[in-house]
């Protein structure tokens, strides 16, 4: 038997003899930081393509409805766009080129033998996270001992569902080892990096997806999230990324027993709104729950996407957790909103939060722990010698392990929890919730692995299965507006804890200089639609700023 690290060699060898050789890069430099212009200037992709790769969703959905543009083209630029983006990036695992190519193929043979598309997504390429099973390919998520072995048939949830709409699937994408931690490094493919700075962290654990979406190498990427691994990446890459309530999206995979305690829901990544809003009509709108028995039937709402006229929102703010304090660039960006909302008249109040980080040490943490390890010491035992485990993973140790009284304790702790929530919400009667998805803007590979850091911000909004969209804001981190001199009380700040302390003696205002910074709508259970209709009105009021 071989090694670990020699079928990580073999995996890699594999995946880089299936990029093309016209679509390699004939050097890699050497100072380069954004990915995006090396990208546009390196003549691998034509005018057209990457006029095509810089277009929404929207709009070249209906360009492939007409027949303006084929399923080859498209996908085509996609898969080119996507080659360069690995080299630059280590975003992806499954390059799928020759696959998507045939597929397109006979999309467009059918468009011209019968003259309509098959399904409302024909010929639109999407990207999925390592994690979802596509016939004939991996899904190692990271381990040696599952690369070679591959599934037999597409997942039923999301997978099938795609092809069903007609969308062609291309490339799958990186992730940390097991995918619990938000830095996406793995033994197999290696550290996928942002494609806007690559001293940078894509994000995890859907970080190769943040990395491909964010340097526009995918229009619509398919992300999983259970704690934030489909939020921390689009903020991290300055996109969208919508973590749905569990169920309105399919996702059924191999069975982890603290996933009856919070699931893990899938979701898109997308640079564009309107793309995100594209993908989540078409599929919501398909009747998934025929297909998934576990789906309640809850049809695309367009009507609650959009402000009813003259109504004015009530927004909750969280700026600070009280455990761990955000950076001086979060901080502006969490200000800068709610002063674009405050002047257009919306009602804006503080949000208490102070029952977030209980919760998380509590409820949230013994869910994801609560196979004590186990799952992760199986798949490493899958090579010989075992795959050793990468430092700094959220894997449970055996103290952590919880028998089924103690699991139906916790479930009971965690409906109680949710039922004061729901109540408080109501009481409330705020439309969303608006908070930072992460305290800090950037770390570099390998950094987060030693930290004692912690994702309540994002997590907490797992726990109480709420809908939650991570968005822009136009805020970018600033050399002087965030300096530690300019921002009040942050020099002087004495940290709480360990993850706090961390948080503030990491801030690197040169290294992060120039980052996107995002925040995340919070907006209750099977609020999708109305976190669209928040975002829409953030966007219209950014959109206006500028003019």
């Amino acid at each position: 038997m071989s090694s670990w690290q020699d079928i990580c060699h073999f995996k890699r060898e594999l995946q880089a003899g299936n990029i093309p050789f016209t679509w390699r890069l004939k050097t890699l430099p050497d100072d380069y930081k954004s990915s995006i212009p090396i990208v546009e200037s390196c003549g691998i992709l034509s005018d057209e393509e990457l006029e095509i790769t810089n277009t929404s969703a929207s709009i070249l959905v209906p360009r492939l409805q007409t027949g303006d543009l084929t399923a080859v083209k498209v996908v085509t630029a996609f898969c080119k766009r996507a080659a360069v983006l690995q080299q630059l990036t280590k975003c992806c695992t499954e390059l799928m080129f020759g696959d998507a190519l045939e597929t397109a193929e006979r999309l467009d043979e059918e468009f011209a033998r019968i003259g309509k598309t098959i399904g409302p997504l024909h010929g639109l390429p999407i990207s999925l996270k390592d994690c979802c099973e596509v016939e004939g390919y991996d899904s190692c998520v990271g381990w040696a001992g599952l690369c070679f072995k591959p599934v037999e048939q597409h997942s039923v949830s999301t997978v099938a569902q795609a092809v069903g709409l007609g969308a062609v699937l291309y490339v799958k994408t990186n992730v940390p080892q097991s995918m619990m931690m938000s830095d996406s490094y793995n033994h197999v493919f290696g550290q996928s990096v942002n494609s806007l700075h690559r001293g940078l962290v894509s994000g995890g654990s859907s970080g190769g997806e943040g990395a491909l979406v964010g340097g526009r190498g995918s229009v619509i990427g398919i992300g999983t999230d259970i704690g934030g691994s489909i939020r921390i990446p689009a903020t991290l890459q300055g996109i969208y990324g919508l973590c749905p309530s569990a169920s309105r999206v399919s996702w059924r995979r191999a069975a982890n027993h603290q996933e009856y305690l919070i699931p893990s829901v899938a979701g898109p990544l997308t640079w564009s709104l309107d793309s995100l809003e594209t993908y989540m009509e078409a599929y919501c709108s398909s009747s998934p729950w025929q297909i998934d028995p576990s789906l309640p039937p809850i049809p695309w709402r367009t009507k609650l996407t959009k402000l009813a006229a003259g109504k004015k929102l009530k927004l909750g703010f969280i700026h600070d957790d009280g455990y761990v304090l955000p950076q001086p660039p979060v901080q502006r960006a969490m200000n800068h909103v709610r002063k674009l909302f405050t002047e257009a008249g919306h009602e804006c109040i503080d949000w208490d939060a102070s029952s977030q980080p209980t919760s998380y040490s509590e409820l949230w943490e013994p869910a994801i722990l609560a196979d004590g390890g186990e799952g992760c010491k199986a798949a490493s035992n899958l090579s010989d010698p075992p795959q050793p485990l990468i430092e700094g993973m959220l894997v449970g140790k055996p103290e952590h392990k919880l028998d089924v009284a103690q699991r139906q304790a916790l479930a009971r702790k965690i409906l109680e929890y949710k039922q004061m929530y729901a109540e408080k919400m109501l009481e409330s009667g705020v439309d969303a919730i608006i908070a930072p998805v992460l305290p800090w803007v950037g770390y570099k590979p390998k950094q987060w692995v030693v930290s004692n850091q912690y994702v309540g911000y994002s997590a907490h909004w797992n726990l109480l299965d709420y809908s939650a969209l991570a968005v822009p804001t136009g805020v970018i981190a600033d050399k002087e507006l965030d300096s530690v001199e300019a921002c009040a009380g942050w020099k002087e700040y004495s940290p709480k804890n360990k993850s706090d302390e961390f948080n503030h003696s990491q801030y690197d205002l040169d290294l992060v200089e120039g980052m996107p910074i995002g925040v995340q709508l919070v907006t209750g259970h099977y609020g999708e639609e109305k976190a669209i209709m928040v975002a829409e009105v953030l966007e219209d009021l950014r959109r206006s700023l500028q003019a």
